[in-house]
């Protein structure tokens, strides 16, 4: 099953620009280097896999200067991936 998103926001700048189209593969296991679609806190992201431990996956945007991600919300568990682009 797929999953089709807009891109909303500059998080992962310059690979992903606002409003670019991002086709994701459901109930595929995430990669470090790959690009997920994750649930936090009620609000779908697509970031990018930058680690992956016992605790979770660390996932980062492309543009750090303006990405909120694993740095604020910490680790994500993999049942809260939802796609892999």
């Amino acid at each position: 099953m797929l999953l089709i998103r807009r891109v909303v926001g500059d998080s992962m700048l310059p690979t992903l620009l606002p409003g670019h189209i991002v086709i994701a593969k459901k109930n595929k296991k995430p990669q470090i280097g790959a690009i997920v679609i994750a649930m936090i806190s009620d609000r779908e992201v697509i970031k990018r896999v930058a680690s992956h431990s016992d605790r979770g996956y660390i996932l980062l945007g492309d543009n750090p200067a303006d990405s909120t991600d694993s740095r604020m919300y910490g680790a994500v568990s993999e049942q809260h991936i939802f796609g892999v682009v």
